[in-house]
């Protein structure tokens, strides 16, 4: 453990896992992020939610330790929540108020000033979503980040939903007279239930098929609605055909879709 992260009420707020984002280094949550956090847990939204969830979360690291000590994460890292450091001594030439998001800031510098005087000092990193307050911890020379654990950087990254396999022409022909094949004999393993295969002549062949896992993850089976149209409606390629098939299915109550813009979703 070489960092020590600070993290602002918005990042909890928007991610309530963020707590176990930071590897094998110590979360710090100032005292002034749990009264932040408290307020808005009667609000019926998003924010609501994540805030009554990272209550529950944090009620639960009590049955591990007490809160104001290092509580162990199942990542290896620590968790506690800061007391302490709370001067405005440091800051007080800088920020007249002292909002919440200035106590924050102190929390976090002076727990940097500690660390710096210790032989081996950790790093201390601030983690908000508040650009304004990045821009202020970089004028009184704390380091801060902004929290990007949440984000999917590249669209061709995020899971596709098939894979290709690479059989003999014997295999194709005998998927499409049986309308199955087991998954033993595609290359490429494992596959996951109700995830689709595209599978091809391993030889260069120009025969394929599609189809679909079943939900114990043993088969490859032929689509139901492959040829099927929805008020007129056909699907245009491969990946559309995939999709109107999760769609119809009935024994797949959740269909998440994603994809580019522009992409017929």
């Amino acid at each position: 453990m070489d960092k020590i992260y600070v993290l602002d009420t918005n990042v909890l707020l928007q991610d309530p896992l963020s707590i176990f984002s930071f590897e094998t280094n110590e979360v710090v949550i100032p005292a002034v992020v749990l009264e932040e956090v408290d307020s808005k847990k009667r609000y019926m939204d998003e924010v609501g939610r994540n805030a009554r969830y990272v209550s529950k979360l944090i009620d639960k690291f009590r049955e591990i330790g007490k809160l104001h000590e290092s509580i162990p994460l199942e990542n290896g890292g620590t968790f506690r929540i800061e007391l302490n450091h709370r001067s405005f001594v440091q800051l007080q030439d800088i920020f007249v108020e002292k909002t919440n998001d200035n106590r924050i800031l102190a929390v976090a510098k002076n727990l940097s000033l500690e660390e710096q005087e210790k032989e081996d000092g950790k790093s201390v990193i601030l983690v908000s979503k508040d650009v304004l307050v990045r821009v202020k911890a970089d004028a009184i020379g704390l380091k801060a980040e902004d929290y990007l654990s949440d984000r999917v950087i590249e669209v061709d990254n995020i899971y596709s939903g098939f894979l290709e396999g690479y059989i003999s022409k014997e295999q194709l022909d005998y998927f499409y007279e049986k309308g199955e094949l087991p998954l033993s004999e595609i290359a490429n393993h494992p596959f996951y239930p109700n995830q689709f295969v595209v599978m091809k002549d391993a030889l260069g062949g120009s025969s394929s098929a599609l189809g679909i896992v079943d939900h114990l993850g043993k088969k490859v089976k032929k689509l139901i609605f492959h040829n099927e149209q929805v008020w007129g409606i056909r699907p245009r390629n491969v990946q559309q055909i995939m999709g109107l098939e999760l769609l119809l299915r009935e024994d797949i109550p959740l269909v998440t879709l994603t994809g580019k813009a522009g992409t017929g979703k």
